[in-house]
């Protein structure tokens, strides 16, 4: 495989890029300053191209970019620490192999390349797919995938990424405004869906976790009233967030008043404990918990986890959501007509545990916006 670069002067000429991360140090401006371990990037780059090169990337385009670099380095590290024997191992808490996860990885980045494609030849918002339809092309890729050897994927991946990066080149600043639909209608703009690091650096986390954990999926089943919740409970949106956030914002102050960002993470960790509660005394009393005091509860959680690193607060939040799941498939039809009442509304009140339970994911959002302040594509346009 080969990549194009571009000189000042007009010039065009191809490299061998063997994972698309020449594609993009080629288009590096002069004065990026790069951490030391990837220092031969930058070198590559200017080995390679001419003396009259200089850098086109629009500049907020290049950062994105730059943290994708460093994003898929560390991910082919960690995937060529993976056996062969190890494809086969499930990812905690989920249902896919690695070899799944690797599948999807080869296919990831043509959803985004199909609207950004569209993007850049028409100026106008791209609805190359809905949500719905890109989730189903994501699931027919696995599909497929597990039809190919690793190494078959690991060269498909590397492909569509020097793809992309090549319709990254063509994104102009009034590019960044537009939306993507096909990422839902929220937090869908260009400027905040370039910054895809992010989805490398939640399935490096994937593959440690498959390979530190003998993890075999359970089969549950969930009450048809509780479909709405169990997909609003998933983890993938609150992931997103959490992945996209700067490392260096963690111990800033958040927008919760008296919390850092980190701590706010730690919150979510630890966010179903009074669910869990109500839960368990659902299933072996036949009614919901009394409530406890939350806040006190809340607080001695966050106090407890004050030396605990982000990766530690992520594998709890996805163990304790695991055990959510585990708590919601064991309810009757008895159980969601027990009454309940909202403390955080005028008393007396009641309303019913189904009317809670379709209401929890609430919390979670309000709680996940807190740490959008704190995601790389906000902090790069300070």
């Amino acid at each position: 495989m080969s990549v194009s670069i571009h000189t000042s002067a007009g010039q065009r000429f191809s490299i061998p890029d063997r994972h698309g991360c020449v594609a993009i140090a080629c288009t590096l401006r002069r004065n990026t300053v790069i951490p030391e371990r990837y220092a031969g990037v930058r070198s590559l780059a200017e080995r390679l191209a001419p003396a009259d090169y200089t850098g086109f990337v629009e500049p907020y385009v290049h950062d994105a970019a730059v943290d994708m670099v460093i994003a898929r380095e560390q991910l082919l590290q960690t995937l060529a620490a993976v056996g062969e024997g190890d494809w086969r191992r499930y990812v905690p808490y989920g249902s896919r192999t690695l070899h799944d996860v690797l599948a999807h990885l080869a296919a990831a980045d043509h959803t985004w390349a199909l609207a950004a494609r569209r993007l850049v030849r028409s100026g106008a918002e791209a609805a190359v797919l809905t949500p719905e339809e890109a989730a189903a092309a994501g699931r027919r890729a696995i599909e497929r995938g597990r039809r190919k050897p690793p190494a078959q994927l690991i060269e498909e991946m590397a492909g569509r990424r020097q793809l992309l990066l090549s319709l990254y080149d063509l994104i102009e600043p009034q590019h960044l405004a537009l939306a993507l639909p096909t990422f839902g209608e929220e937090a869908n703009s260009v400027r905040e869906r370039i910054w895809l690091g992010y989805h490398d650096r939640l399935h490096a986390d994937d593959v440690r976790r498959a390979r530190s954990m003998n993890w075999h999926p359970p089969k549950l089943t969930f009450l048809p009233e509780l479909r709405p919740a169990v997909e609003a409970l998933q983890p993938g949106p609150t992931l997103y967030v959490i992945y996209s956030v700067d490392p260096a914002a963690w111990e800033l102050p958040s927008p919760n008043e008296g919390w850092t960002f980190r701590q706010v993470l730690a919150h979510i960790a630890t966010g179903d404990w009074v669910l869990q509660r109500h839960l368990r005394h659902l299933i072996e009393a036949g009614s919901p918990a009394a409530w406890p005091d939350v806040d006190a509860g809340n607080a001695e959680r966050i106090a407890e986890r004050r030396f605990s690193t982000v990766e530690r607060l992520i594998d709890e939040y996805l163990s304790m959501r695991h055990e959510t799941m585990l708590l919601l498939a064991r309810l009757k039809a008895q159980h969601l007509r027990q009454p309940i009442e909202f403390p955080w509304e005028s008393r007396p009140n009641e309303h019913t545990v189904l009317e809670y339970l379709l209401r929890f994911e609430r919390h979670e959002r309000f709680h996940r916006g807190h740490l959008r302040p704190a995601m790389k594509y906000i902090r790069a346009t300070r």
